[in-house]
């Protein structure tokens, strides 16, 4: 009895005009999203691998020079495209692309797209996940909502009730129906998409894409079953196919627009993060007087005591290293807790406005869904700051390389205090520090930090569930 009344649902949906239309308007705007998104990506994944070569070239060829002045000469990482970004681009127009390395500084990263877009940008990216978390369920939305109401005003629900259809076999028939008309429309954007993916993972294999495009199938699909059921439970609960358009359109712009907007407003509320220039302002002050109110100067004075009593000396030019090497080297790792802590307060402030905006998911199945698309696509901020930390691990070790090159082979400099005191390096110095290579967090701590927003999906899919049910069951009545 299911599948004859999916049959008929099917049906009825496909001889219908508005799917006509709305099947075109969808496939057009999914094919078109998956195929700018691959080319986007591809073109990407070419400028990354290209630019990254090419600084590391750079650095080989900077030209003979001091180590410490090639360390100040720098290097930069470029942040590789995440895995699914072609798909959905995440943050990562507004996070940045690239991070210089050097001395004495950690830096943000620079190059934002979002920077150099035009104000409609601000509306997103055209992108599959953009489609199919807005446009999917409108589309479910027109295809059901007169799954109940329509037949009620047509009096052709109390035909089918009578023939002796369960409350049960009628909503699932119904449901299997709608479900079967929307795949219609999505299967064939979801084989070209698979095609870019066979694509795409020659350009960059990911050892773990087949587990990352299943998980985001199931978030998906979880999400569509959501707006399929409440669709089926808001047009068994009106009388009026007009009356449930209005409901289910008000429900969509609210978790589609509203919702997200309201939750990163809220976010910012209750983490806030400083204005820029008051933030580096206290951490330039928070270097020159010391990590613990010990300023760094004076903490390298009481360290050159303990160095002249290590190693049985009196002066600076019977040390077995070059002084101005470990000076230098000094000043630098006393600025590394000052750098964790402010830098680490500002991850720390995202990290948690993204949570609370995970949390208000109870009000918008959006939400949820949102965070585990861009996790699973490698474009949130979890990569963000791994690529951010990856970075400045490679920058300490390329100044300790420098610095401990230099205080090794200068030693014979220490009794020279003049402009000849000066150490030169060429390409062979240089190439002691190894190309810069970003390791992407593991899918086993993505799925971790992502599984409250999976249970959240799953308890939103079981309501939807459980209100439909209810509201079946509320048509007995229908029979008399």
């Amino acid at each position: 009895m299911i599948i004859a009344i999916a049959r008929k649902e099917f049906t009825e949906i496909v001889r219908d005009g508005r799917f006509k239309w709305t099947a075109a308007m969808m496939v057009l705007l999914l094919f078109t999203a998956m195929m700018a998104g691959y080319q986007k990506y591809s073109s990407a994944v070419r400028i990354q691998q290209a630019a990254q070569g090419g600084t590391n070239q750079q650095w080989l060829n900077q030209g003979d020079k001091n180590p410490h002045s090639a360390a100040h000469y720098g290097n930069y990482a470029f942040k590789p495209a995440g895995p699914l970004s072609y798909f959905d681009n995440g943050i990562s127009s507004f996070t940045g692309t690239a991070v210089f390395m050097e001395a004495h500084r950690q830096n943000f990263a620079i190059g934002r797209p979002a920077s150099d877009q035009s104000a409609i940008a601000r509306f997103g990216d055209l992108s599959g996940a953009m489609i199919l978390q807005l446009l999917l369920p409108l589309l479910i939305v027109f295809l059901g909502f007169t799954a109940f109401s329509g037949e009620r005003e047509s009096g052709t629900l109390r035909q089918v009730m009578s023939m002796g259809v369960t409350n049960r076999q009628l909503l699932y028939g119904k449901a299997l129906g709608v479900a079967a008309a929307v795949l219609i429309v999505v299967v064939p954007c979801i084989l070209v998409g698979a095609f870019a993916l066979s694509t795409a993972g020659s350009i960059d294999p990911v050892e773990d894409m087949s587990t990352r495009v299943g998980l985001l199938s199931v978030a998906y699909l979880m999400y569509a079953g959501i707006f399929l059921f409440l669709t089926l439970a808001v047009s068994a609960f009106t009388n009026h196919a007009r009356t449930t358009l209005m409901i289910l359109v008000g429900f969509w712009a609210f978790t589609g627009f509203l919702a997200p907007k309201a939750a990163g407003e809220i976010s910012k509320l209750t983490n806030p993060t400083p204005a820029f220039g008051k933030w580096l302002a206290d951490m330039r002050a928070h270097q020159l007087r010391g990590f613990d109110g010990t300023p760094p100067f004076v903490k390298f004075g009481a360290y050159t005591k303990e160095l002249f009593k290590e190693h049985g000396v009196d002066k600076v030019a019977d040390l077995p290293m070059y002084f101005v090497a470990v000076r230098l080297q000094k000043l630098e790792e006393y600025d590394y807790p000052v750098f964790d802590q402010h830098f680490g307060m500002i991850r720390e402030a995202y990290s948690e406005q993204r949570r609370v905006q995970d949390k208000l998911g109870v009000f918008a199945p959006t939400l949820p869904l949102r965070s585990i698309s861009m996790a699973l696509s490698g474009t949130d901020m979890i990569q963000h700051v791994k690529f951010m930390q990856d970075a400045e691990t490679y920058r300490r070790n390329m100044v300790v390389k420098m610095n401990d090159y230099l205080s090794k082979a200068a030693v014979n400099l220490n009794a020279t205090f003049s402009s000849s005191n000066y150490m030169v390096a060429d390409e062979e110095v240089f190439a002691i520090i190894p190309p810069f290579e970003y390791e992407s967090p593991g899918l086993e701590a993505t799925i971790a930090e992502h599984r409250g927003n999976f249970i959240m999906l799953a308890l939103w899919l079981a309501a939807a569930i459980g209100l439909a049910l209810i509201a079946v069951n509320r048509l007995s009545m229908e029979r008399t």
